[in-house]
């Protein structure tokens, strides 16, 4: 080879080689865009509004919660009333609007007896009122105020009653409880005794069950319903 060929062949290598790491490059950079997409994809998979969303659950259970203890803390103080016979306390329960009804079996009719707060019947008073019809016989029950509470009210220490449940029923016979159907959204605490005589083999249950409606934050008594096994 002659020896001034060789700067043309240096050259021509030199733009080889230059081609060649080019060529590396572009290569490099195809490459890159997949790793991008990959990264986006990840971060789209745990973004902050998915995370949020699966924290809502627990934030909204947390209300009813809060509603339970009020409605059970309501209800304590309406039963204690029940059993000083502290009709004060007790009309300051009261819904205002609907008034308190007084249900003597757990299907609620139009023949109960509704009472504003300030119009609740004194147990001093003799006068005889029509509550209803009796259970079997179709009488009616027409018993003064004092005598009514102590048979369909409190004629058990309810206070102290071994079941005490929120809007679930425990005692339940023929009559049917219609609270939520006559009060729409209402809730209820049911104070229950499973019986109290063994030969009875349960037949002789007894509840009394406070309906409630929401006024705000607030609970007001609608209903004093007393339920045990009817005909």
């Amino acid at each position: 080879m002659k020896p001034r060929m060789l700067p043309y062949l240096a050259a021509l290598l030199a733009v080889a080689l230059l081609a060649g790491c080019g060529g590396g490059n572009e290569d490099r950079n195809a490459a890159t865009p997949p790793a991008t997409v990959t990264a986006v994809a990840t971060h789209t998979d745990s973004t902050p509004p998915e995370s949020a969303s699966a924290t809502a659950p627990s934030t909204v259970s947390a209300a009813p919660t809060d509603s339970q203890k009020a409605l059970s803390a309501a209800a304590k103080d309406v039963v204690e009333a029940l059993r000083d016979r502290d009709l004060k306390r007790l009309s300051s329960w009261i819904d205002p609007k609907l008034g308190l009804r007084f249900s003597p079996y757990a299907a609620m009719t139009e023949a109960d007896q509704i009472f504003k707060p300030d119009a609740l019947p004194s147990f001093k008073s003799q006068d005889k009122i029509k509550w209803g019809t009796a259970d079997g016989s179709g009488d009616p029950i027409e018993l003064s105020f004092r005598d009514y509470f102590d048979k369909f009210v409190y004629d058990k220490d309810f206070d102290t009653a071994p079941s005490i449940s929120a809007n679930k029923l425990v005692g339940q016979g023929n009559t049917v409880y219609n609270g939520q159907d006559k009060y729409p959204g209402s809730s209820f605490v049911e104070f229950h005794f499973p019986g109290f005589d063994d030969s009875a083999d349960g037949m002789d249950w007894e509840s009394l069950i406070l309906t409630f409606v929401q006024d705000g934050s607030d609970w007001r008594l609608v209903a004093l319903t007393h339920a045990q096994w009817t005909i």
